[in-house]
This record gives C-alpha cells, structure tokens and sequence, in this order.
C-alpha cells in the first residue's frame, strides 16, 4: 500500500515537472523570435598609422647653420619612410579603443537626435492621417533602434574594442614632403589625420656644440611618448644626427630593430634573409626584427645556409666565401705587347698575362701609351688564348671624329647647293621644246629661230653635265657619311 502512494506520488511530479518544461518551452519560442541577431563587435577600421615631420625649430643659429633645421627632419623622412608597418603597444591600443569608442558613441547619438527631429516633423507634416500614422509607426521604429544601437554603445567597455596589433605605415606628402610650417602638434595631427608627430629643435649651445632634440607625440594617447637630446660638436654632426634618427625608429616601429649586411666573394650570388631575396653579391637589411634569421647565398649549385641571431640596435655582418669551381686560365695577349691589362677596372698585369677564367662575363680593357685603348669581354665560353692588334694613336679621337664630321657636313653642303642647276636647266629646256613642239613658231625670224635652238641645245647638255656633278656630289656625301660613321664607331672595334 506504501509503495502503491509512493508510485502515485512520483507519477504526479513526473507529470508536474514535464507539464513545467512544455510552459517554459513554450514561452521560449516568441522569446527566440522575438531574439535580436548578435551584434558584430565594435572594429577600429583605421587602415593605416599615419605619421607626420614637423620642421625643427632652431633659435640662435648661424645663417649658413639655418638648414639643419630642415635637413635634419628631412634625413628622418628619407630613412624613416620606407619602414613598412607598426606594431602597436598596450598603451595604444587601449587609447586606440576608447577613441573608437567615444567616436561611435558620438555618432550613434546623432543618429538618435535626428531620428527623434525627423519623427517630430512629422506632426507638423501636411499628410494625411493615414500616411502620417504609418511613417509615425517607421520613424518609431528607426527611433528605437537607434537609442538601442546607443544603449549598447554606452554599455559597452573599451576592452571590447578590436584593435589590431599592427598596422601599415604611411607618412605624410607620401615620405617626401615635411608638415606645413606654422603648425603645432596638435594641429598637424587634427589637420593631416595623423597618429604620430615627430618633431624636434635645433639649437646653439656655443660657437662648437648644437643641442638636437628630437621627439614624437602619440596623438591617441595624447602625450609625448618619446624624446631624445644630444648635444653634438659641428664636426660631428652627420653620424651623430643619423644615430638619433635610427634611435627614434624604434617608436616608429612599435620595436626593436636591428641590421644585417650580407658580403660575399661573388657577385652574382643570391642573398635570401627567411627566403626572402634582399640582392645579390652583398645587400644591407635595415631595420629587421631582431631574433633568429636564416640566411642563404647561392650561386649555380653552390650554396650557403647561415643562422645569424640578431640583437636589438646592433648592426650585424656576416662574411661569406663561396667556393670557386675550377674553370681553367686564359691569356690575353697584345700586339704590340706590353699593354695594361684591366678587367672590371682591376688591374691584372701586362700582355701577355694569363687570367683566372671568370664564371660570369666580365670586362677587359688594354691601354698602351701610343696605342688606342682595346676594350672587349671574356666569360666561361672565351677561348683559351684571346691576341688583340692595338691600333696606332696617331690623332685623338676627337680629331678623327671631328674632321670626318666637317667632311661628311661639306659634302652634304656641296650636294645640296648643286640641285638647283639640273632643277631649273630642265624647266628652261622643256619650256623650249614645248616652243618648238609644232614647228618653228610663227612670228619668228629664222635668225631668231636658230638663237633659240641653239640656246635649247646648251641648256640641254648644260642639265646633263649638272646631273652628273650632283651625282659625283651624291656619291661623294655617301663616301664621307660611311667613313664618319666608321671612325665614331672605331672606338668600339680596338
């Protein structure tokens, strides 16, 4: 019988707890209906970090010592711009989201300020009741969306701002050109759209020292987040100037940096730092995240694999000395001998001499005092034994060059003047035989008749002896241009 109450008991709370969850489901469904989608996260989409140089500041400065003020911003420009991206620090990126916070704050409150104007306008709109209580039910319903776009704004933490760690940098006038003068910080900053001002002085300690001052100010954090003083002697001023310029680099950057030179004994050689190619022979990286960096040098199947570790603000070198194949010898031989022999502008003896077979092409020039200069090239298909006939420098080359250019011009000018003669000899002809073209011409006597055809016959033999001088002229031109253009061309020969 106990168990029997117990059974029926548990029955009935079986039945009372399913009867409660079909309630609570069942009031879900609108709720989940009723259910907003999840709003995307507020993003700072800010594309770029912007950085701008003012001109320095310079009080009592010479006037031949009035251009560092702007020389010096502008070195900073010329290293500073091709840096490629900054990385953001804590403190940024938290100024970085309360800025977009209050940015869309602001602009979710305007929103609703004119949602709420443009719903009022409409008791005053000359509409009918119908229209006026439909647009009244949308400008409602944009009005409650916008003050619930705002109430999540001011409910929301700056925390919850994305901000990405790094950022692409671009400086202003494109890294060529400083911020206007007459601005300060910031007004630059508000007036160019800039996260970053560098700025500095220029001033005179005594008649042999300057103090250079070099700061940044963080336009989202609102204060100076670097500055940098060195008082540097005027003999000095270069290096000096360059080693606060790449001190400051680190707050453009967002790091450390450091940099690495590669030199090798080939000059073709491929240099690849983390496989990416940086030049060939030798090549600088600037300005590398320090840690460890793989390094590679290839030349056709010979290849170097190095791992350098970079250390921040130091500057590293590594030498390289690629094996050499062996590829055989060739001799380079004059006649007359005794000629300086220079390839790639090194000297290597006098003729005859026997080189080292390059593996790549290279240039070989022979001088001798008396003998025009013979320049030519060898690689790895030259053959083993290369004689070259040096000419005689009996005149310079601008003589040579410059009497074949008078000859050939006094050619040109003879031919030119003789054209006329055949021209004007051959209309005077065909005039007279078109006289004569039916017979003696009415009204002429015959002692006039043979003056004309006599003056006709002259003419005639008078165009073809001025044919055959411009002809000779011509061929004379032709003759002068070839050897103009030979002797310009000579110097390529010996």
């Amino acid at each position: 019988m106990i168990r029997m109450f117990r059974a029926l008991d548990l029955s009935r709370s079986m039945k009372t707890a399913a009867m409660i969850a079909l309630l609570i489901g069942c009031a879900a469904i609108p709720a989940m209906a009723r259910a907003t989608p999840e709003e995307p996260p507020l993003r700072d989409d800010r594309p770029v970090w912007r950085i701008g140089v003012l001109p320095f500041a310079g009080t009592d400065l010479e006037p031949e010592d009035a251009w560092l003020a702007r020389s010096i911003p502008l070195l900073m420009l010329e290293t500073l711009s091709p840096l490629g991206e900054h990385r953001l620090s804590d403190a940024e990126r938290e100024a970085r989201r309360v800025r977009v916070l209050e940015k869309a704050q602001a602009t979710a409150g305007r929103t609703l300020a004119e949602e709420n104007r443009a719903r009022d306008r409409l008791l005053l709109a000359d509409l009918s009741d119908d229209v006026r209580a439909d647009r009244r039910e949308a400008a409602d319903l944009r009005v409650t969306e916008a003050r619930r776009a705002l109430n999540r704004l001011l409910a929301m933490e700056a925390d919850e701002v994305i901000v990405p760690v790094t950022r692409p940098i671009e400086f202003f006038g494109g890294g060529a050109e400083l911020i206007p003068t007459g601005l300060a910080r910031g007004q630059a900053a508000s007036q160019h759209d800039l996260d970053l001002v560098l700025s500095g002085s220029v001033d005179r300690l005594d008649r042999e020292f300057l103090v250079v001052e070099i700061a940044a100010y963080s336009v989202a954090q609102e204060r100076e987040v670097y500055r940098d003083l060195e008082v540097i002697a005027l003999d000095d001023i270069a290096p000096l100037v360059e080693a606060m310029v790449e001190r400051v680099a680190e707050t453009v950057l967002g790091r450390p940096w450091a940099h690495l030179t590669v030199v090798t004994n080939t000059p073709n050689a491929a240099l690849l730092v983390d496989g990416e190619l940086v030049g060939f022979g030798s090549a600088t990286s600037l300005f590398l995240e320090p840690g460890s960096r793989r390094v590679v040098v290839s030349y056709e199947s010979v290849q170097h694999q190095e791992t350098v570790v970079l250390l921040p603000g130091r500057f590293e070198r590594i030498d390289v000395a690629l094996p050499q194949p062996q590829s055989g010898r060739v001799v380079v031989d004059s006649e007359p001998s005794g000629a300086d022999v220079y390839v790639d502008s090194v000297w290597r003896g006098r003729t005859p001499v026997a080189l080292n077979r390059p593996h790549h092409t290279a240039t070989v020039l022979l001088q001798r005092e008396g003998s025009l200069d013979s320049r030519f090239t060898i690689g790895p298909q030259t053959p083993d034994r290369v004689v070259r006939d040096l000419a005689p420098d009996i005149v310079g080359w601008t003589e040579q060059t410059t009497a074949a250019r008078d000859r050939f011009y006094r050619a040109l000018g003879f031919f030119v003047v003789s054209l006329p003669a055949p021209i004007i000899l051959n209309g005077v002809y065909e005039n007279l035989a078109v006289l004569y073209a039916s017979g003696t011409p009415a009204g002429l006597g015959s002692s006039e008749s043979d003056r004309l055809l006599a003056t006709a016959n002259t003419v005639y033999w008078g165009y073809w002896a001025s044919v055959g001088v411009s002809s000779g002229l011509f061929a004379n031109l032709v003759v002068q241009l070839v050897r103009y253009i030979r002797t310009a061309e000579s110097y390529h020969f010996h």
